[in-house]
């Protein structure tokens, strides 16, 4: 049956007096039996209804042209149940103040005439205005053991067993695992001070539970540590109902006469799409194609917390099932490959996805560390010298972080990859050629012999990068149910683009600011100095750094203003014959590229 019911709540204008707002829910039957759910962990154990199948709602939103058609629809992936800005569109700055409220920027896909819609998928978001969720099943299970990570950028007196990520928890909190037991004398605290450290037992004397869902530690959680606790839980929702939730929704929105159907998905929700396409859910239970093209952006080679017993859909950074082997694009699609229905996909990354040492993983052997050859259905792009991060007006310099950061803008380029998409679809033009790091030309290299050409930086330790490891949770992991704590095998290569001499990334889509240089553009920047830890990268953030020494100088390259400008525009004018910048944006990619000239020229 899949979508059983949508129930629309409002249907209002949008702030574009060409489209309207939609707002509701959609309500799920689906069939735990059914060979198109078989990926689905625990579903087998959910409560069923008389006919057997299982149900579930989740929250909907809808932008959609007024009294028009539309042949296009973008399904947008919730990033932690936020609704945030129009996707694709600049000035799209999400309203923290009101969370239901959807920005439209420049109005890049409205012009378009795309229709835009987002389905919670997340059990753990606490759902309200803006933020979308879904009311997961519980799988009959008796409690079982699994375990919570995170660090803190302050201290923190105890804290919720849900994930928490750095600058995540000022804005959202996550529905928490409850512990089987206040008083188990067998659930364990570990400690570590960076990512691949190894970590130390705190004595069970020394922290305790204040409740079912909050832990305390005596003295207090210390930032900048890294803490694991593994206990038993009584709670087990089956995360795996959101991936149904998205593909139920799209087959049915698409039965509505959409032409073609696409999905994107930042970050996190990128993460989401690749285990969308790694449990091969592409089809529907009547084997009708759900999504045409996938952009997937800022997802590095991983997946997520998001099919398995015990799942938290909003932890990042951890290693558990989201980081598991295979990575790369033709073993992530071969179940899909083998039941038909794979889709056209785009992956585009910062070099911080490369930083956090997997996103390479994407495109070159984990077992070699050789290049692969690219899988015909998808392409990869590094855009170089960006970080996680979107601009964020000055906000960059409040994170701890050592060097200054930049303000680097990709969507630029994601809006050009997003127009190649749709016509590599629609079989009209064969997509830009892949664009990363290779092993062959020698442009993908370890990260600390990148490092070494920044001595005159501050720099991480080396030793204390983070790292992508061989994990074995345990005899009945393919089965969805892990063992915990991992246990940790050899590190899989993790390789970056080599830099020119002025130290910026020679590999990827180079935009003008990094093609026509007035700084070195990095997708890393250490954590500030703390007395006694080891110096790790700032998840996430990038660098902006003079010059190494005896490099010329920017007035000395560009004397002028315009001398600058002339540069930019040939370098905005290659991308653009490259099919990786629209004309469209051209001039304000350029105008973007000037005011860093200003800026560093003083």
């Amino acid at each position: 049956m899949a979508v059983e019911a949508v129930r629309i709540e409002s249907v209002e204008p949008y702030a574009d007096p060409r489209y309207e707002t939609v707002r509701g829910t959609a309500a799920f039957a689906v069939d735990p039996a059914h060979p198109a759910n078989a990926r689905i962990t625990d579903l087998a154990l959910a409560p069923r209804g008389d006919d057997g199948l299982v149900r579930f709602d989740a929250d909907l939103r809808i932008v959609r042209p007024a009294g028009a058609p539309s042949r296009n629809l973008l399904f947008l992936v919730p990033n932690r149940g936020m609704l945030g800005g129009l996707p694709l569109s600049t000035g799209a700055t999400p309203d923290y103040a009101n969370l239901e409220k959807v920005p439209p920027g420049d109005g890049f896909l409205l012009d378009r005439g795309w229709t835009v819609a987002w389905c919670g998928w997340q059990w753990d978001v606490r759902r309200g205005p803006g933020q979308l969720g879904l009311t997961a099943p519980e799988a009959a299970v008796e409690p079982g053991w699994m375990r919570v990570e995170w660090r803190a950028d302050i201290a923190e007196k105890e804290h919720p067993l849900a994930d928490a990520m750095p600058g995540i928890g000022a804005l959202f909190s996550f529905t928490e695992y409850p512990t089987a037991d206040l008083a188990d004398p067998a659930a364990v605290l570990t400690v570590r001070t960076a990512p691949d450290a190894e970590p130390v037992e705190i004595p069970r004397g020394d922290w305790h539970f204040t409740d079912p869902t909050h832990i305390a530690l005596t003295g207090g959680f210390r930032p900048f540590h890294w803490y694991r606790l593994v206990f038993r839980t009584t709670k087990a929702p089956i995360a795996g109902c959101g991936l149904l939730a998205v593909r139920d929704l799209v087959s049915h929105l698409r039965a509505g006469g959409f032409e073609h159907t696409f999905a994107y998905g930042i970050s996190q929700s990128g993460r989401f799409l690749r285990q969308f396409l790694w449990d091969a859910l592409n089809l529907d239970e009547s084997g009708r194609r759900v999504f045409d093209g996938v952009h997937i952006d800022r997802a590095g080679a991983h997946r997520g917390e998001f099919d398995h017993r015990y799942a938290q859909p909003s932890v990042t950074g951890v290693e558990g099932f989201g980081t598991l082997a295979p990575f790369d694009s033709a073993s992530l699609l071969a179940r899909q490959r083998s039941l038909g229905g794979v889709p056209k996909v785009m992956q585009i990354n910062t070099a911080a996805e490369y930083w956090r040492g997997d996103s390479a993983l994407a495109h070159i052997d984990a077992g070699t560390g050789t290049d692969l050859p690219d899988d015909p259905d998808v392409r990869d792009y590094l855009v170089a010298g960006t970080d996680h991060f979107p601009p964020m007006g000055g906000m960059k310099s409040f994170f701890p972080a050592a060097n200054p950061a930049h303000d680097l803008d990709m969507t630029p380029v994601l809006r050009a990859l997003l127009v190649a998409l749709e016509q590599w679809v629609r079989g009209e033009a064969d997509p830009p050629d892949s664009r990363v790091p290779r092993v062959a030309d020698g442009t993908a290299v370890p990260r600390a012999e990148v490092l070494d050409r920044f001595a005159h930086a501050h720099r991480p330790d080396p030793t204390a990068l983070a790292v992508t490891h061989r994990l074995d949770l345990g005899p009945d992991a393919d089965h969805g149910v892990g063992r915990w704590p991992a246990r940790l095998g050899d590190p899989y290569p993790a390789l970056v683009s080599a830099v020119d001499d002025d130290g910026n990334e020679i590999a990827g889509v180079r935009l003008p600011a990094v093609e026509v240089p007035v700084a070195a553009y990095t997708g890393w920047n250490p954590r500030r100095a703390v007395p006694g830890l080891p110096d790790v990268l700032y998840e996430r953030l990038g660098s902006k750094l003079d010059f190494p020494p005896g490099r010329p100088s920017v007035t000395q390259r560009y004397p002028t203003v315009a001398a600058y400008r002339t540069a930019a525009a040939a370098a905005a004018d290659r991308l653009v014959a490259a099919r990786l910048l629209l004309p469209a944006d051209r001039a304000a990619v350029v105008t973007a590229a000037v005011a860093e000239y200003r800026s560093a020229a003083g």
